[in-house]
């Protein structure tokens, strides 16, 4: 049986510095445990303006990776920089919206929409 959740970090240099995050599989407390050390380096680490977490291949996320969702968003306002999502599929869009994550953190479509705006 293959990982719950996967992570693939690509920074982009130029006008704007941004680092994309690609999710794939299911963010629950299985998923969290297996990209966590490698995700929190690049949270950490993060020295650009923008850190999308692109969601188009994620399938699910639970409390657990909304709260954690939370907690970068933090981190980085802190550090004045930005936590964008795009790309959720409709079920996790709906939970956003529900809990009010979309009123926190910038939740976009697609990362075409967000690069566009940038």
């Amino acid at each position: 049986m293959g990982p719950n959740l996967t992570i693939n970090v690509q920074e982009h240099t130029g006008d704007v510095d941004y680092t994309i995050v690609k999710f794939t599989g299911e963010f629950d407390k299985a998923g969290h445990n297996e990209v966590q050390d490698e995700l929190s380096e690049c949270v950490k680490n993060f020295s650009g303006k923008y850190l999308v977490f692109d969601f188009t291949n994620l399938r699910f996320i639970n409390s657990e990776g909304i709260g954690y969702l939370i907690e970068v968003h933090t981190h980085l306002v802190q550090r004045d920089r930005k936590l964008i999502i795009v790309g959720p599929n409709a079920h996790i869009a709906d939970v956003f919206k529900t809990i009010g994550i979309a009123e926190v953190v910038e939740v976009r479509p697609s990362l075409s929409e967000f690069l566009k705006e940038i």
